[in-house]
C-alpha cells in the first residue's frame, strides 16, 4: 500500500500520541479544576474568609485596585478620564456612576464597567465600598 494513498488508517506511533495528548490534556484539565476549587476556597486549599462585614472598606485600597488601572493612582486620568470633579458630586451622584454608569450629566462610555452588575473584588459592591471610594477620591488633589 502507497504510503500517501487516502485509504491508509492510522500508524501505531500516531495513535499512540494522539492518545498522550489526550491524557494529556485530561491531566490538566484535571489539575486545573482542583487549583480552582482550592483558589475559591473549596476542597482541601486554605480557605478564604471575607472581612467582618463591620469593617470598614479602605477606600485607597479598593480605588487602586477596581479604578487607577483606568482613571490613574491619582485620578488623574489615562485610559479614563480624570475623576477630580467626581470627588465633588454627591454620594448618590457618585454611586450612581459607578453602579449603573451614569453622570449627573451624562450616560459613560460602555468601557466603564458597570460595578452594580460586575461587583467590585468578586462581590457585589456595597453603599460601604462606594463611598470609601468617593471619600479617598476627595483626599486627592
Amino acid at each position: 500500500m502507497d504510503s500517501h494513498s487516502p485509504d491508509r488508517g492510522f500508524s501505531v506511533r500516531e495513535i499512540g500520541g494522539g492518545l498522550a495528548f489526550l491524557v494529556l490534556g485530561v491531566v490538566l484539565g484535571i489539575g486545573a479544576y482542583g487549583a480552582g476549587g482550592r483558589l475559591a476556597g473549596a476542597g482541601s486549599g486554605a480557605a478564604v474568609s471575607a472581612a467582618p462585614a463591620t469593617a470598614t472598606p479602605d477606600g485607597q485600597a479598593l480605588f487602586a485596585s477596581t479604578c487607577a488601572g483606568c482613571h490613574g493612582a491619582q485620578a488623574q486620568g489615562g485610559i479614563g478620564p480624570t475623576l477630580h470633579a467626581a470627588a465633588r458630586w454627591t454620594d448618590t451622584q457618585f454611586a450612581r456612576a459607578v453602579l449603573s454608569g451614569q453622570t449627573p450629566t451624562r450616560e459613560l462610555n460602555a468601557v466603564m464597567p458597570r460595578f452594580g452588575s460586575v461587583g467590585l473584588d468578586g462581590a457585589p459592591a456595597t453603599d460601604a465600598q462606594i463611598a470609601a471610594i468617593h471619600t479617598f477620591l476627595s483626599t486627592l488633589k
